[in-house]
């Protein structure tokens, strides 16, 4: 399931790359979940931790970052409050000035700073929305796994295949009438070896398709993305030095001039 929201530009979404809005998720009902299906979600969650310890899970720092080859088409960085919905977004403009966009994703309203500077107005209103976009997209690449048993997602078990050395459990996953693209579906290969889903195949609601490995890394107890590879080896999307925090000093929510770069 994806949420399209519009931009195309590569300083925001990778056309290629599914938007998916996780929020809305538990705001639908009538889903289908097949038996098997939710045994491997379920199984899956205790290899990454637990969902305990997920929904505990305080503060997650992460980046988003883009390669083709050589050439890095992407690079932003993020500090989710995942308590409280507050949020820390640092990127670059298309002209290569330095931005900073400190919202909340509940509310999606908050302040952007170009080059230190404040915006206003309409230029504001455009970083903030943008900037819940790049969550919406980047996020999904971070912790799709945990957000499986969630209403609006339909599972179904598709068997066993073969992928290299590793056997996986296939399961489809479609949307029930969430968010804008519910036409979306992925194929999530799931190793019988780790329970961690290491690579997917999606077809979105636009006809973009995609096939990507996954790489995972554990911080405070809890197993998020840390590495994607293009099934072509092409492009590989990078999610930084991952990290699990208990506390951060609350001035990265609201002062402008902190850097993110200390958490790398």
């Amino acid at each position: 399931m994806s949420e399209n929201l519009r931009q195309k530009s590569t300083r925001y979404i990778l056309g290629a790359l599914p938007m998916v809005l996780m929020i809305s998720l538990r705001m639908m009902a009538a889903d289908h979940k097949d038996s098997k299906a939710v045994e491997i979600a379920k199984t899956m969650e205790a290899a990454m931790g637990g969902v305990n310890m997920w929904q505990q899970a305080h503060f997650i720092r992460y980046d988003f970052i883009v390669r083709q080859g050589s050439k890095t088409l992407l690079d932003r960085s993020h500090l989710w409050d995942k308590q409280t919905g507050r949020y820390r977004l640092e990127e670059k403009t298309r002209d290569g000035k330095p931005e900073v966009v400190l919202f909340n994703i509940n509310t999606k309203e908050g302040s952007a700073y170009i080059e230190g500077k404040k915006a206003e107005g309409v230029e504001a209103e455009k970083a903030v929305t943008d900037a819940y976009a790049a969550f919406v997209n980047d996020s999904w690449w971070l912790d799709m796994p945990w957000g499986w048993l969630n209403d609006g997602v339909n599972l179904k078990y598709l068997g066993l295949k073969k992928r290299g050395h590793e056997t996986d459990d296939v399961v489809e996953l479609t949307f029930n009438h969430v968010g804008l693209t519910p036409g979306d579906m992925y194929h999530a290969f799931v190793s019988r070896d780790s329970h961690l889903m290491t690579h997917w195949d999606y077809v979105l609601q636009s006809h973009q398709k995609g096939s990507w490995d996954w790489e995972y890394t554990e911080s405070n107890g809890i197993k998020l993305a840390s590495n994607h590879r293009s099934a072509d080896g092409k492009m590989t999307i990078n999610m930084g030095n991952v990290s699990v925090l208990n506390s951060v000093d609350e001035d990265f929510f609201t002062n402008p001039s902190h850097t993110l770069s200390q958490f790398k």
